[in-house]
């Protein structure tokens, strides 16, 4: 059996019609001014590439080019050289859709588990002293811009935090310590947890709710996000560079860089809203507070951010409520914490 090609010498561009066919172990090579045989064992025979036409290298540089592809199968068969199972499957444009098919999956999975994974794992790789650094640099990028001074006096903001602070706490639950208070009538009524776990409390929210025990079960809710790192792992997640970094390397310069922008565009996941919501409800119910007051809470900031929006779009304004608005409150969430205990 024979298959017809074309010859390259390798020296020049010159090109030989030839008949190719095997000998015992060895692949004869004969026609215009060629001939030469090679034991199968010393030439290479790369693996088929779409509709090209099938290739055989030498080692001295020459090389031949088949045009029919069957025909060179079959003539690789008699010799026991059966193309391979990677090689047959690409000859099938159904397995080229399956294999296509397989890779996407595969792509969405690590998106879906396998990012939100590797976020959670680098997190708890971040030194504190990072994280406390992280949240120095979020606070020097946005006071005096989004945020302004408290204008809550010292004995108001001391009442607050020493009631939290006081406050019993679900166990290997993380304690607050750094509680820091702003102004941001841009924003409009918010509390929010950075990466390294400061919780900054806005004025407006103060002036929103109509009781202490409203501002603690926001508190509580935000004590969630840092006990398990959730702005952290968000971050990082959006900051997939930055991720790379702080897991392989260790290096966390990336993160450092993006950190602020990176916290604005994020946002939580329905998971972590729903955690930190039982992690808060857990909280209250330790101190004698109904659930129901983040519940409650929660439906005043969402007409808040209502009415803040459609005034705000009415006036053509950027938004700004909307950049740290991380958590937007849902009828679902509400009525769940409604029906706690």
């Amino acid at each position: 059996m024979s298959v017809s090609g074309f010859y390259f010498d390798g020296r020049s561009a010159r090109r030989h019609t030839v008949t190719l066919e095997l000998q015992g172990d060895a692949l004869h090579v004969a026609g215009d001014a060629v001939e030469r045989s090679e034991a199968l064992a010393d030439i290479k025979i790369p693996a088929p590439l779409g509709d090209t036409p099938r290739l055989i290298l030498f080692a001295d540089g020459a090389r031949c080019e088949v045009a029919d592809r069957n025909g060179f199968d079959a003539l690789l068969q008699t010799s026991g050289r059966a193309p391979s199972l990677v090689a047959r499957m690409e000859a099938r444009w159904t397995y080229a859709v399956a294999s296509l098919l397989v890779t996407l999956a595969l792509i969405a999975a690590a998106y879906v588990w396998g990012l939100p994974y590797a976020a959670s794992k680098a997190a708890e790789r971040i030194p504190e002293s990072v994280l406390v650094v992280m949240d120095g640099q979020f606070l020097k990028t946005f006071d005096g811009r989004l945020l302004q001074p408290t204008q809550l006096s010292s004995a108001r903001q001391q009442a607050l935090v020493s009631r939290l602070r006081t406050m019993r706490w679900p166990d290997g639950a993380a304690k607050p310590e750094r509680i820091l208070f702003r102004s941001a009538p841009h924003i409009g009524p918010n509390a929010f947890a950075l990466p390294g776990g400061t919780v900054v409390v806005l004025d407006e929210l103060v002036a929103l709710s109509q009781n202490d025990e409203e501002i603690l079960a926001v508190l509580a809710h935000e004590m969630g996000h840092v006990t398990e790192r959730h702005a952290l792992r968000q971050m990082l997640q959006a900051s997939v560079v930055g991720l790379a970094m702080a897991w392989y390397v260790g290096d966390i310069s990336t993160v450092l860089a993006a950190a602020p922008s990176a916290l604005l565009e994020t946002r939580y996941s329905r998971d972590f809203e729903r955690r930190a919501d039982d992690f808060a409800a857990r909280t209250l119910a330790l101190n004698g507070i109904p659930a129901s007051r983040l519940g409650e809470m929660l439906a005043k900031l969402e007409e808040a951010y209502a009415v803040k929006t459609h005034t705000e779009k009415e006036d053509g304004q950027a938004g700004w409520m909307d950049y740290l608005s991380t958590h937007p409150a849902t009828e679902e969430r509400i009525r769940t914490l409604k029906k706690q205990p």
